[in-house]
């Protein structure tokens, strides 16, 4: 009996702990009992005909951008471009194959013959055909005939100017003043082969500078003999800088005279991927 009595003994911290305790249980209780008898606010739906009809709207105008085919030019319809206005793997590659033959289609009838699409496909789709202007309104092209078409009068290329430079096909304003910029340095081409060696122009390119301009030395040009020339005439050379030059003589000295042009290009910072070019101002006789 007395042990049952001990479980009913609890000091004053004890008490209050329980009290605290019986409080914080009779506020959640009354909590609870509000929260059921309180009436639940029933949704009222308004009229939302005209939202619908926003949504709407704008749905059709999703799906009108979507699929929406602006203006292009035929000659440039990309693998995504082409499953997008529905062109099938073998038309896109009848497509491909003829422009990786540096050939154009110039209208809708070309581009039919090329890709061998159906009517139905062309007249859907040739009207957002863009070609460029020189196609669709050849009386307003800024040149009357094609680059292959003009009749070439060849000239020396030292007396070239930039607009005569820019009417080979392939050279432009930037490359045309690339090409004086380095005549200007050279003092004058005496081989057309000097011309290659100017940043961005193409093999392709040069074929065609080569039917537009040549190359004419002046009469008192001379090559220099490497094995006696003075330092002014190394000098002379557009390749060459003092530097060099002093390194030339030095190895002539020992040498005895340069007997090969395998032993120049062992000379200190020689530069030897220009030695070809180098070569059409010295000889070793």
């Amino acid at each position: 009996m007395n042990n049952f009595k001990s479980l009913f003994l609890f000091n004053r911290k004890q008490q209050r702990g329980i009290f605290v305790l019986i409080i914080l249980l009779a506020i959640t209780i009354a909590i609870y009992g509000y929260a059921l008898t309180k009436p639940v606010q029933q949704l009222i739906v308004g009229d939302v005909t005209a939202y619908q009809s926003q949504i709407d709207s704008l749905k059709i105008l999703a799906a009108q951008k979507k699929n929406k085919i602006y203006p292009f030019n035929p000659n440039y319809i990309t693998d995504y471009r082409g499953y997008i206005l529905g062109l099938s793997e073998e038309e896109l590659g009848r497509l491909h194959r003829f422009r990786e033959s540096d050939k154009w289609v110039n209208s809708k009838q070309d581009f039919q013959k090329v890709t061998g699409v159906s009517d139905q496909w062309l007249d859907s789709i040739s009207p957002y055909f863009k070609f460029p202007e020189w196609v669709t309104n050849p009386k307003k092209s800024v040149y009357k005939t094609s680059f292959k078409e003009r009749k070439i009068v060849a000239k020396d290329i030292n007396g070239a100017t930039q607009d005569e430079l820019k009417a080979v096909y392939g050279i432009g304003p930037a490359l045309s003043g690339r090409i004086i910029k380095e005549r200007d340095f050279l003092k004058g081409f005496i081989d057309v082969k000097q011309v290659s060696g100017v940043y961005g122009l193409s093999d392709s390119t040069m074929i065609q500078l080569k039917k537009h301009f040549y190359v004419t030395n002046p009469s008192s040009f001379r090559k220099i003999a490497l094995n006696t020339a003075t330092r002014d005439e190394l000098l002379s050379i557009p390749y060459f800088n003092d530097y060099l030059v002093d390194q030339l003589i030095k190895q002539r000295t020992l040498r005895d005279g340069f007997k090969s042009w395998d032993k120049v290009v062992l000379t200190s910072r020689f530069p030897e991927e220009k030695l070809e070019l180098i070569q059409l101002y010295l000889t070793l006789d």
